[in-house]
């Protein structure tokens, strides 16, 4: 979490709302990039993903399931309110971030916005930043880290099956095994590193 404070921090207004747009909601890329003012319901507090663009191709999302609408945070709403209060394209109908250079017409590629605007910022940080599912995987591990129920992180990710949820919670908690495995070892390896140390020390003196 404090690397993502410090890349928000590092980059302008347009690329901050991205990447906590993307972060806060676990949003493909296709969705982000996809995203206009008439899918967000400030008063519902929601947005609801109703296409995706890929390669300036508009197409379905990925499942019905990720037609699912997905809450906002206020704190979220408000940077939402300010961003549509900026740009010239704030009408229901146009794109939330909707490409001044295209006037509009087409957003902006997500993929390019990344790779020029965002990751070199993060690399300038030292931050591990591979691209936009980066974000959704962190929302995922944070999501489960905080202990939330399966089949309400199944909801907010907007997962077609279960399976692909308790997937995730299994490759966790093996990670969480292996990590369980190498402190207890480690006590040991240390305590006997030590005792070492004070044999050697004792046998000198």
């Amino acid at each position: 979490m404090n690397q993502l404070r410090r890349l928000l921090k590092g980059l302008p207004k347009r690329e901050q709302l991205m990447v906590l747009l993307d972060f806060g909601t676990g949003l493909r890329r296709g969705e982000l990039s996809g995203l206009k003012w008439e899918d967000i319901s400030f008063e519902e507090k929601e947005i609801t993903p109703k296409r995706s663009v890929v390669n300036q191709n508009i197409g379905d999302v990925k499942t019905e399931a990720s037609k699912k609408s997905i809450p906002l945070d206020e704190d979220l709403l408000d940077e939402l309110s300010r961003w549509r209060a900026e740009t010239p394209y704030a009408l229901d109908g146009d794109y939330i971030f909707a490409s001044t250079k295209m006037k509009g017409k087409q957003p902006y590629w997500m993929s390019r916005i990344m790779q020029h605007h965002i990751k070199p910022v993060a690399a300038e940080m030292g931050i591990p930043l591979k691209g936009w599912h980066t974000l959704r995987h962190t929302y995922t591990t944070l999501l489960r880290q905080n202990g939330n129920d399966p089949k309400v992180v199944q909801d907010l990710l907007r997962h077609a099956s279960y399976s692909v949820t308790a997937n995730i919670y299994d490759a966790a908690v093996s990670d969480e095994k292996r990590e369980a495995h190498r402190g207890v070892l480690r006590l040991v390896t240390r305590t006997r590193t030590r005792t070492g140390e004070e044999s050697s020390t004792s046998a000198t003196a």
